[in-house]
């Protein structure tokens, strides 16, 4: 296994290390403080005020520009250092667990809802690491900063749930993650593949940069270091990419597929959709979910697979599946009594816009209305491509902001407008809350509106200032004031 550069230097200079950390404020006397450059904050600014705290040991990417008074320990790699020396510190927690990894494009979060539900069902502790919080035994301990936490905080909390006796570990792996080595030495049981789609190209570039990105989980199970006995590769074998991954590892790890159009290991048959629930069988065994569409088919094909292929059965997998009410901000339904449906969803590329669209369509009976926006500083080449799909499949279209960021938001519309020329059955307005509050007002008897974008949050980010925002509670809000 690797051994940690930075606590082979400490316990060499005599060192005791008592925590790890990035951000300066969080410094202890004993810490070891790792100046890390971010995308916004460069960490080598507050080596001075990590020290004042009580730093022993300073690490940076970067060459000392100063004598600070400390031991300072220039590693080019900072963050593979980070991981080995957070996995050695935290006594090698995610060895001692099942550790279950999802990563695609889309599908994480409803999959690691499904499979935690499943796993509970089945008398599991079990800690999760996801886009909407980080939680153990279902107690949430923080709302997720990241959808993968950095190497420092990923160790720090698998070695929390360990002494929350957690058995289980599912964990949503973003790209980023993998890229940015915030998962090394993080031993995975069984990794899932849900999908690939145009998202991240921003930060990868290309698209196979970003389908090399989730190569790596699969390489971990493959790794001959994995202490994990037996590691299985969950795959969808309706995606394209899946059918690579599945020809990359078939003969270095155990795979297991999964699918609707395809043989597979694992099929659904006989699905039939409602506007409140979704039923299908899974190899001939009945099956319920408190999810919306096909997507969520697959979804919950993933988590039965994974857990069936790991020894959990069909009963414990079907009450597992029934027992989710709903996932956060997935085509979530607010209710308040009113005579017009409304979700809100997640949906902030093209292809989550059409799914959303292609899931109320066989319900409608009356007018389909969207608000949705883009975030700034993300893919600019998503934006027309959003604007089209929207004007296309909705009657009737509100843009507005989504989080801005520190990016001109008329710019942001600019290019979203670029992809709705020759429609007129679309309205800009920029106030969110304003955009939601008139699609609901205009809604009619039997109309479906879909807020998307935002999901779960509950903040907006607007330049450096990140204010409190959520689609849901500005939903239910207006339901009740105005008594519809």
């Amino acid at each position: 296994m690797t051994k940690s550069t930075v606590l082979a230097f400490a316990a060499k200079n005599n060192l005791t290390v008592t925590g790890l950390t990035f951000a300066s404020q969080e410094v202890k006397p004993g810490f070891v403080f790792f100046a890390l450059k971010g995308a916004h904050v460069d960490g080598n600014l507050f080596v001075q005020d990590a020290v004042a705290r009580g730093a022993v040991l300073v690490v940076s990417a970067q060459a000392a520009q100063q004598d600070y008074g400390v031991p300072f320990l220039h590693c080019p790699n900072i963050e593979q250092e980070m991981a080995d020396c957070a996995y050695e510190f935290y006594g090698h927690s995610s060895d001692h667990m099942h550790l279950w990894g999802i990563t695609g494009t889309k599908g994480k979060t409803s999959i690691a809802y499904l499979l935690e539900s499943i796993l509970q069902a089945s008398g599991h502790k079990t800690g999760v690491f996801g886009t909407v919080n980080y939680r153990a035994n279902g107690q949430v301990i923080c709302q997720a900063p990241n959808t993968t936490p950095a190497a420092l905080t990923l160790f720090k909390l698998l070695a929390h749930m360990q002494k929350q006796h957690c058995s289980d570990v599912v964990m949503e792996v973003s790209s980023h993650a993998l890229e940015l080595q915030r998962v090394r030495n993080v031993w995975y049981d069984s990794a899932i593949f849900t999908n690939l789609q145009r998202d991240h190209l921003d930060f990868h570039q290309t698209f196979e940069n970003y389908f090399a990105a989730k190569v790596k989980l699969f390489e971990n199970l493959a790794n001959p270091e994995n202490p994990k006995k037996n590691p299985t590769a969950v795959i969808n074998a309706d995606d394209p990419y899946g059918q690579r991954l599945i020809a990359l590892f078939k003969d270095r790890v155990r795979v297991v597929t999964f699918g609707v159009q395809t043989s597979a290991d694992f099929t659904a048959t006989h699905i039939q959709e409602f506007l409140t629930h979704t039923t299908f069988e899974i190899n001939g065994h009945p099956m319920q979910i408190n999810l919306l569409g096909k997507h969520n088919v697959y979804n919950a094909l993933a988590a039965c697979a994974a857990a069936q292929s790991n020894g959990i059965g069909w009963e414990e997998i079907a009450r597992g599946l029934n027992a989710l009410p709903g996932v956060p901000g997935r085509m979530e339904r607010i209710d308040e009594g009113q005579n017009f449906f409304a979700f809100v969803d997640f949906a902030y590329t093209n292809e989550s816009l059409q799914r959303a669209f292609d899931t109320v369509r066989p319900f409608k009976k009356g007018r389909v209305l969207v608000v949705f926006g883009c975030g700034g500083q993300r893919d600019r080449t998503k934006r027309p491509l959003m604007g089209a799909t929207a004007c296309q499949e909705a009657d009737y279209v509100f843009l507005t902001n989504d989080n801005p960021r520190c990016e001109d938001p008329q710019q942001i519309f600019t290019d979203i407008l670029a992809g709705m020329k020759g429609k007129e059955n679309y309205t800009v307005l920029p106030d969110r809350a304003q955009a939601i509050e008139r699609a609901l007002q205009e809604a009619k008897p039997d109309d479906i509106v879909i807020i998307a974008g935002k999901g779960h949050e509950d903040y907006q980010l607007v330049g450096n200032e990140k204010r409190h925002f959520s689609d849901q509670e500005t939903v239910r809000k207006f339901l009740r004031s105005n008594h519809v």
